[in-house]
C-alpha cells in the first residue's frame, strides 16, 4: 500500500532538495540489495526520512533483521550482518523489507553515509536514492537479474527467498515480462550515478546529490547500453 502510493507521487516529479548519493565502493552488497528490491518492484527508490531513532529498532524487528538470520540461517553464507532495504531510518522501512546478509563493514559504510546525509535534510523529507561505483553489484548492473539465493524477506514469521511482485501476486524471481529500467546519469565531473526512482519523469538535470562528504550535480543522462 505505502509503496504503491509513493510510486504515484514519485511519477509526478522528482523529490525536491538533496538526494542520497550512495557510494558503493565499500558497501557493494548493500547497494546490491537495494537494486534488487527496486528492480523487482518490491520497494521504492524514494524514501522518507524519520529522524526519530526510537522507531528504528522496531522496524528492524518487523523486517526480521533482529531475528539474526545472518547467524542462524543458511543466508549467513553471504555475510554476518543483516542489511535491509528500505532503510530502518525511513518511514518505508520495517515489515516487508528486503534483506541480505552482508559483511558488517559494508553495513557500517552504508550507515555512515546515511548518517551524514541526514544531517543535510529535515525530518519527514523525501529523497531519491542514487548509487555510484556499483560495478560488481549484479542487481544494479543487470536490471532483470534473478535472485541467486542471497535476497530474502520475513513472511508470516519465516524467512524465504524474495519473490518478484507482479500486480497482486508473487512469482519466482526470474526475469519475466519487461524489467524495470534504471536510468543512469553523469555529474559535472563525469562520475556515473544510477537513479533508483523508476517512476521519475521530471527534469533531472541539475539535481543535487550528497554522498555524506561532497556534493555533485547531475549534468546529463547517459545510455546504459
Amino acid at each position: 500500500m505505502r509503496f504503491e502510493s509513493l510510486a504515484i507521487l514519485a511519477s509526478v516529479a522528482l523529490v525536491q532538495g538533496a538526494d542520497f548519493d550512495w557510494d558503493c565502493t565499500n558497501s557493494l552488497a548493500t547497494c546490491n540489495n537495494a537494486c534488487y528490491a527496486v528492480n523487482h518492484g518490491l520497494a521504492s527508490g524514494v524514501l522518507t526520512y524519520d529522524a526519530n531513532k526510537a522507531n528504528r529498532d522496531p522496524r528492524r524487528t518487523a523486517s526480521g533483521c533482529n531475528k539474526t538470520p545472518c547467524t542462524n540461517t543458511n543466508y549467513k553464507q553471504w555475510g554476518n550482518s543483516c542489511d535491509e532495504y528500505p532503510f530502518a531510518s525511513s518511514h518505508e522501512g520495517g515489515a516487508g523489507a528486503i534483506l541480505r546478509c552482508v559483511d558488517s563493514t559494508e553495513n557500517s559504510s552504508e550507515g555512515g553515509q546515511l548518517g551524514n546525509f541526514y544531517g543535510k535534510i529535515n525530518d519527514g523529507d523525501q529523497f531519491n536514492v542514487w548509487v555510484k561505483n556499483y560495478k560488481g553489484a549484479t542487481f544494479c548492473e543487470q536490471t532483470g537479474a534473478a535472485n541467486d539465493g542471497s535476497e530474502f524477506r520475513l513472511v508470516n514469521g519465516a524467512f524465504q527467498n524474495a519473490k518478484v511482485r507482479r500486480n497482486l501476486g508473487f512469482m519466482d524471481a526470474a526475469p519475466r515480462g519487461t524489467p524495470r529500467q534504471l536510468r543512469e546519469f553523469e555529474d559535472e565531473n563525469g562520475v556515473k550515478h544510477l537513479l533508483l526512482n523508476t517512476n521519475a519523469n521530471a527534469t533531472i538535470l541539475g539535481t543535487k546529490l550528497f554522498d555524506g562528504e561532497k556534493w555533485a550535480t547531475i549534468a546529463k543522462e547517459v545510455s546504459r547500453g
